[in-house]
């Protein structure tokens, strides 16, 4: 019997371990699969530093995911928020120094992710069916403000925040870590960070407890806007123009990665690293798929298939770890 419970306790621990690395397990098994197929032309330097700027702004969107899956909300609004921001953002640097550019921009976005966050918090209303119509109203607006065409004529210090390069570290990539830093912190190691954690996983009880449950939910419907903001600035700069539909589809990119990365949909947990590793899988299944010439048909094909298997992992984890806590 003792034997038993032991091995029992051995295996629980194992699964524990997987299910908490599930995002870099899977990760490493993707790559070594991918550069065996290629015959070694995935890792290259080069291709590597593809995939880091092509990712770049799914991680920046992802860290802000996982920030509003924290505290309990959802966003869907964020793929047609980065279009609207990446044309205010390129008028904005038309119109005055970058420095201002980018304050006016991350100021923009505040106000944005304040309308999510008080529709759906103040008023009570669904965030999925708010987000969703913000998404319609973001995306009229990105149209409406550049006519349906792109905008360009962009600086090059525009584009180098985007697709510059220092001591051999593409400038995103500096962006990007930095960012997953702070809001790493923020989340894990500060009073703040316990708020919004506690907020998403309990809210009445995070109330009773003196947390300002309400002025949590829109902060990070908040974080979420100033991430949207900086990623906008990344990609915008990547490809040099703002284009009204360069957002179009990214949300589910963001959400995949944040679920594949360990912050459940339910909320109450937060795992950056996770987010980032999550957003490298996507990137390496699309970059694979380009180096093996697959169709980019079956691109969308594969990162529905991802999303799928990201909720049945979300679902399956939560229920070990319920199981785990009923037998505690």
């Amino acid at each position: 019997m003792f034997m038993d419970k032991a091995k029992r306790t051995e295996v629980n621990r194992a699964v524990t371990f997987i299910l908490d690395n599930k995002a870099l397990l899977i990760l490493l098994i993707l790559g070594t699969a991918i550069q065996i197929l290629t015959g070694g032309l995935f890792l290259n330097a080069s291709n590597i530093s593809s995939i880091v700027r092509q990712i770049s702004t799914s991680v920046v969107l992802g860290v802000g995911f996982t920030a509003v899956l924290a505290s309990g909300g959802v966003d869907l609004s964020v793929g047609q928020m980065l279009s609207l921001m990446g044309i205010l953002y390129a008028h904005y640097t038309l119109l005055m120094p970058l420095p201002l550019a980018i304050l006016a921009a991350l100021l923009s976005s505040v106000l944005l992710g304040c309308l999510n966050g008080v529709l759906s918090v103040t008023f009570r209303l669904p965030a999925f069916i708010v987000t969703l119509a913000t998404a319609q109203v973001f995306k009229g607006f990105a149209y409406l403000l550049c006519d349906g065409k792109s905008v360009g004529g962009l600086s090059n210090a525009v584009k180098k925040l985007g697709s510059g390069i220092v001591f051999g570290v593409p400038v995103s990539a500096i962006v990007v870590l930095v960012l997953a830093a702070i809001m790493a912190i923020m989340l894990h190691r500060t009073k703040l960070g316990r708020h919004i954690i506690a907020t998403g996983g309990n809210a009445a009880a995070a109330k009773a407890s003196g947390v300002r449950v309400e002025r949590i939910q829109i902060l990070g419907y908040v974080l979420m806007g100033i991430c949207v903001a900086i990623a906008a600035m990344l990609l915008t700069g990547r490809v040099s123009t703002a284009l009204p539909g360069a957002g179009e589809g990214m949300e589910m990119d963001a959400i995949a990665a944040t679920i594949i990365g360990g912050t459940p949909m339910s909320g109450g947990y937060a795992k950056v690293s996770g987010t980032i590793f999550g957003c490298l899988i996507i990137g390496i299944i699309n970059n694979g798929l380009n180096l093996l010439d697959v169709s980019s048909f079956w691109q969308w094909v594969a990162k529905g298939a991802v999303i799928i298997f990201a909720i049945l992992i979300d679902a399956q984890t939560e229920r070990f770890f319920n199981k785990r806590r009923v037998a505690l």
